[in-house]
């Protein structure tokens, strides 16, 4: 035998079933009792129990790992998706669904809510654009200082006394600390966060004191009528338009025209310079470069389609050299602002220096996050608006004819 200690345990074609064969003739010959056989049965069941353990454990490690990624894909991985950045500052979809509850909290006080069909990416934007001005601060001789914030509160939240009242410094400190502290708590946010906001509205209130130097404070103006239509209402434009032909427009306004801070009831807008209104200075102004004329005196224009509202102006007067009134000088400031931060996002994107991620399935996740919002408050106490006017400009609209 090439390997006698092969001998020990029988032959290696033997194999064990040879071995137990052995071992059972080896106790019938000593006159051992054989070890009970069990029934087939009983050893199938017994498989199929194993088996069946088996492939328990099996949907449960399924199971449970599937869990695992639904819990990785919803609630760990969404806030941790990068979802822009400006240079090397990144924001995540944790950092935009925390803004927009602060954007909630504010709402919830005024009395209003967020609007999540167009929020998610606008604040999305927003952010970045409050990056980008923070980049740019320097050189545009902005500086944010711990001293302007509070002093902007105080602004804000201080009570002020009438002409001639007799004040208590102290009795003022304790109800400006009430009044913030009421104002933090109705509206769910936290000292540093309304912080951050006031310093990004200060700091976009000093690039609007800077872009103000630019705005000559006389300019062309042209007299209008508009019938405003919201986006989301049920009346048609065009049939609006179709009425004009046989009825009159201030009635037709005075009847359809929905509420603006710069028409009254009859639609009356009055001077309007170039700039205040961008989607509709072609209509008004014309565009020479594309041979397009200025809509002319008492004519109507052809339906104008914008994603604030829909449009019918009527020219009253052409145009001249007029000063800029307040509500008109606020709204071309907000105008040429608005035009800045596109502007610098636009060249941040071509550069590659600004990117932003946003998808259907994230905006899903964000709108899920803040969809349910605190009850409202009845009597919310007015916070002044943080954007000053433009400096020297009149003040009040003129009246229409």
């Amino acid at each position: 035998m090439p390997f006698p200690w092969l001998g020990r345990f029988g032959s290696a074609r033997t194999g064990r079933a040879g071995r137990r064969r052995n071992r059972r003739a080896q106790q019938q010959g000593q006159g051992e009792d054989l070890v009970p056989q069990e029934a087939p049965q009983e050893v199938a069941e017994r498989r199929q129990r194993r088996i069946g353990f088996g492939i328990g454990a099996v949907l449960l490690f399924v199971v449970a790992g599937v869990v695992a990624f639904g819990y990785y894909q919803e609630f760990y991985k969404p806030p941790r998706v990068w979802a822009g950045s400006v240079n090397n500052v990144e924001f995540t979809m944790g950092d935009l669904v925390s803004r927009i509850r602060v954007l909630q909290g504010v709402n919830r006080y005024q009395g209003g809510r967020v609007n999540l069909s167009t929020v998610p990416f606008e604040y999305l934007q927003n952010l970045v654009n409050a990056e980008i001005l923070r980049q740019q601060s320097n050189a545009l001789g902005i500086n944010i200082q711990d001293e302007h914030i509070e002093a902007e509160l105080r602004r804000q939240f201080v009570p002020t006394a009438a002409t001639g009242q007799e004040t208590d410094p102290g009795q003022l400190e304790r109800e400006f600390r009430d009044n913030y502290s009421g104002y933090l708590t109705a509206t769910g946010l936290s000292d540093a966060d309304f912080r951050v906001i006031v310093e990004e509205k200060l700091a976009e209130s000093a690039l609007a004191g800077r872009l103000s130097e630019d705005i000559d404070l006389r300019q062309d103006h042209v007299e209008i009528r508009w019938i405003q239509l919201s986006v989301d209402g049920d009346i048609l434009i065009g049939d609006v338009a179709n009425r004009l032909a046989n009825e009159d427009f201030v009635r037709i306004a005075q009847e359809l025209s929905v509420p603006s801070q710069f028409a009254d009831p009859n639609g009356y807008v009055g001077w309007v310079p170039k700039g205040a209104f961008p989607d509709l200075d072609e209509t008004i102004y014309g565009d020479e470069s594309n041979g397009i004329p200025a809509l002319s005196v008492g004519a109507v224009s052809e339906p104008i389609f914008t994603n604030e509202a829909y449009y019918l102006i009527k020219a009253i007067s052409p145009a001249e050299e007029r000063d800029l009134n307040n509500i008109m000088g606020h709204k071309l400031l907000q105008e040429t602002v608005t035009a800045w931060q596109r502007e610098n996002l636009l060249i941040g994107t071509q550069a590659g220096t600004v990117r932003m991620n946003f998808n259907s399935r994230l905006y899903d996740w964000v709108t899920d996050q803040v969809f349910v919002t605190a009850p409202r408050i009845d009597r919310p106490t007015p916070v002044p608006d943080l954007l000053p006017g433009v400096p020297g400009i009149q003040q009040g609209p003129g009246t229409g004819p």
